[in-house]
């Protein structure tokens, strides 16, 4: 595990609660693009505490989840404890070990990114069936767009302690498309993306939760790192105590050539 992903095991209860929940229309278009029936059989890459899971595993299907972080992987396995489909790995796709053409649907929700585009890629075309589909779906957060005097303080200390000078874009359509094609480089067809919207809110102490599962958040220096939490909620504080976060979700499809 990379020091990058220990922050989501050191920080599994965080990450659990704080985290936004998918919407049902991602499961809706990947099973009109790959039904999954209780004969199909489905793998889940990244699975951390299980947030994609349920309705994959409501299917029925023959599933198994691999997850390195042992924390995230202890959530996970009590939530399913009572689904006689379900199988976990404790370790990185990398080290899973596994016959090639297993696989109906693979599936990866906010974690495929971790792992090397071309290892990624190719070790998933050769996991699945021919036919086989792969998905790839993603949240990202963007920012509160009804509290403008807010914004603008977290954006002041956002640039003292982390040095970024302004809001980065909010992932698009175009990001999208981009994403979904690069399937084509290792050999999968049919591509496809959707994507869709979704706010949740937060107090300033769940905003905080949801800080501490963020890589570069963490890896900021302790004393920066204190302020910046300190500053940001302040200003959530000084502006109602809520923020509201417009999450894009993304999904890209595509399949492996019978």
């Amino acid at each position: 595990m990379t020091a990058f992903e220990k922050t989501f095991d050191n920080a599994a209860l965080d990450y659990d609660k704080s985290r936004p929940t998918y919407v049902k229309e991602i499961y809706e278009d990947i099973f009109k693009y790959k039904p999954i029936i209780s004969d199909s059989y489905v793998l889940e890459i990244g699975l951390g505490t299980g947030k994609a899971s349920r309705r994959i595993l409501d299917t029925q299907c023959h599933f198994i989840g691999v997850e390195p972080g042992e924390k995230l992987a202890c959530i996970a396995r009590s939530r399913y404890k009572s689904y006689a489909n379900f199988s976990l790995f404790n370790q990185t796709l990398q080290d899973f070990v596994c016959s090639d053409k297993s696989f109906d649907l693979i599936y990866a929700a906010t974690a495929f990114h971790w792992i090397p585009e071309e290892y990624g890629y190719n070790r998933v075309f050769n996991l699945l069936k021919p036919g086989g589909a792969f998905a790839r779906f993603a949240y990202h957060a963007g920012i509160d767009k009804g509290r403008e005097a807010m914004t603008k303080e977290i954006q002041k200390v956002y640039s003292k302690y982390m040095h970024i000078k302004e809001q980065p874009e909010q992932f698009g359509a175009e990001d999208a498309k981009k994403l979904s094609e690069t399937a084509y480089q290792y050999g999968f067809i049919d591509t496809a993306y959707r994507l869709y919207s979704v706010t949740k809110d937060f107090s300033a102490d769940e905003y905080m939760a949801l800080l501490r599962t963020y890589p570069d958040h963490m890896k900021v220096a302790e004393a920066d790192r204190k302020m910046l939490f300190e500053g940001i909620r302040s200003a959530i504080n000084n502006h109602g105590g809520i923020i509201t976060v417009n999450y894009t979700m993304d999904l890209e499809l595509a399949r492996k050539p019978y």
